[in-house]
């Protein structure tokens, strides 16, 4: 099957993926690593000529770049996530009503409790912007240490241990603080301690996959916490000067493959689901996760998981079936039985790598499933967009998951109009004769749909 390609204007990875300092405003208060730029939703929403009489749907919302990106142009949407972390992000950076002096108010209360209960624990302030609001008033004792759950769950060495007292601290002084008041309130400032978590606060980096950094002694988590919090309400009041408040945008916890919650009338779909690869979607947030009690223990990570779209290793279950979905298909087929010969090839016997033909097939099904849920909910000739990208992910057999997506949605009732071409990236490096690195390139493209 072919699938007629327009390219997009030829420019290097970074410059493509970058997000433009104009479009940090609400996208940076917290951001994904692996999320698609803003600029990418705009191209989209202008070539499906969206207004504010349509309705725009995300259903792998992430941390709301489409989301977010729809309300900046007065468009309404919706979106779901089943991940509680991606929905908690999406809500509060759609949330543009909320009163900024009651935030503010709320910060300081915040800031000084945590200042007094820290130093009462050794914990001095670090910088001006924590001391200036501190009250040195009262003692204060605390046990502040993760649950043996929550230790269980934290990657190792990816907080080391002041900062996690810090961080600690500060999550309770803001549970504590806000009991009573209006739950925007709290998740707003709970999207901020998840901020300064991922961006300075612990051990780890994004080059793209998650990895361990060296350990910091300390960290100046109250005082980041202050500086990204008024950065944050400022921008609010930017947006809410400028009058794109009213503009309707909702944010489901829902597994895109089901829908339940989900209303019609839907216009357009700009999204970027999981690829088939090896990511683990719940380690790249598993601290932030941890600490903003989202993920208390191993039941729970595992219900998160199984809720999720199946993509790597790590959420494949024994009595999945969504590769029921899809054994008709004989290129998904041709694709699982090229991985697993290759498997038994190079004699690679790990439960991991045993899994790899499933999560292709799982994948796919588990894509039909959504695409079959999502048809009713679109008007007649409602336009898509799903951004994808092809894998070389198990034991180098290729996975082109735009074309096999294309096929699965035909399969389904959708017309493919076309599929741009949006960056290659390196898929792996490989030694030739010569000893000569190669690099390998996959594309990542947009697939376009249209409901038949």
């Amino acid at each position: 099957m072919h699938l007629a390609t327009s390219k997009l204007p030829k420019r290097k990875n970074g410059s493509v993926n970058a997000v433009r300092k104009e479009d940090l405003p609400v996208h940076d208060w917290y951001r994904f690593v692996l999320s698609y730029p803003p600029h990418l939703v705009r191209q989209y929403m202008a070539a499906f000529g969206l207004t504010s009489k349509d309705l725009l749907f995300d259903p792998f919302c992430g941390t709301g770049t489409t989301l977010v990106e729809a309300k900046r142009n007065k468009i309404p949407s919706v979106g779901c996530d089943a991940h509680p972390f991606a929905a908690l992000v999406s809500r509060v950076k759609i949330n543009w009503d909320l009163d900024a002096q009651t935030l503010r108010n709320s910060f300081r209360r915040i800031l000084r409790k945590a200042g007094r209960i820290a130093t009462a624990n050794g914990l001095q302030a670090l910088s001006f912007d924590a001391e200036m609001l501190q009250d040195k008033r009262g003692v204060y004792g605390s046990d502040i240490a993760l649950n043996e759950d929550e230790e269980k769950l934290l990657p190792t060495g990816f907080l080391s241990q002041r900062p996690l007292q810090r961080l600690l601290i500060l999550r309770d002084s803001i549970e504590e603080e806000t009991e009573g008041e209006l739950a925007e309130v709290r998740e707003f400032l709970l999207v901020t301690l998840a901020h300064v978590i991922a961006n300075g606060a612990g051990n780890f980096a994004f080059g793209p996959e998650i990895y361990r950094t060296k350990a910091k002694s300390d960290y100046d988590v109250m005082g980041h916490f202050a500086r990204h919090g008024d950065l944050m309400i400022k921008e609010l009041i930017a947006v809410q000067s400028a009058d794109l408040a009213k503009t309707p945008s909702e944010v489901f916890a829902e597994d895109a493959r089901t829908l339940s919650q989900i209303p019609g009338q839907i216009s357009a779909v700009i999204t970027s689901p999981p690829y088939p690869n090896e990511k683990d979607y719940t380690r790249t947030t598993r601290v932030e996760s941890i600490l903003l009690r989202l993920l208390t223990d191993r039941p729970c990570l595992r219900q998160v998981k199984e809720s999720l779209l199946r993509s790597n290793t790590r959420n494949i279950f024994v009595d999945d079936s969504d590769g029921d979905e899809v054994k008709e298909f004989a290129s998904i087929q041709k694709v699982c039985r090229e991985i697993e010969k290759r498997r038994i090839e190079l004699d690679k016997d790990s439960g991991f790598e045993r899994l790899y033909h499933k999560v292709v097939s799982h994948y796919f099904g588990g894509m039909r499933k959504h695409l079959r849920a999502l048809r009713p909910k679109l008007r007649p000739r409602a336009r898509l967009a799903y951004v994808v990208g092809d894998q070389l992910s198990f034991l180098m057999v290729p996975v082109a998951t735009a074309k096999l997506l294309s096929e699965v949605a035909e399969a389904e009732g959708y017309k493919t109009t076309g599929c741009d071409l949006w960056r290659e990236r390196i898929g792996t490096k490989v030694r030739n004769s010569l000893t000569n690195e190669k690099i390998v390139r996959v594309r990542e493209e947009v697939l376009l749909l249209q409901k038949a």
